[in-house]
């Protein structure tokens, strides 16, 4: 289907694990602000804990793929990460 979980997370604590918590930040809020700031998409989301919980599905298709457009960027963001860091990220993507 249409919707997925992207989940992407440090594995193991050191003094890299705050490098790639800051990057997986810096990916994730850019995208966000992208979506809110630049397209001005209404998007629900929460910040909690370190998670980001964003829902588009009451936008209209135009927007939607905006966004998923920003968000396979982001996608790509952090898998790149995960190439430098692998021994300190996993990206999953799940159906949902």
């Amino acid at each position: 289907g249409d919707h997925r979980d992207l989940h992407s997370f440090p594995t193991r604590r050191s003094s890299i694990y705050d490098i790639v918590c800051s990057a997986v930040s810096a990916i994730s809020q850019t995208t966000l602000i992208g979506i809110t700031d630049v397209i001005k998409v209404n998007a629900e989301y929460e910040l909690k804990d370190g998670f980001l919980n964003l829902s588009v599905e009451n936008e209209n298709s135009d927007d939607i793929e905006k966004c998923q457009n920003l968000l396979e960027t982001m996608l790509l963001g952090l898998k790149s990460t995960e190439i430098v860091y692998g021994d300190y990220i996993k990206t999953e993507i799940e159906e949902v």
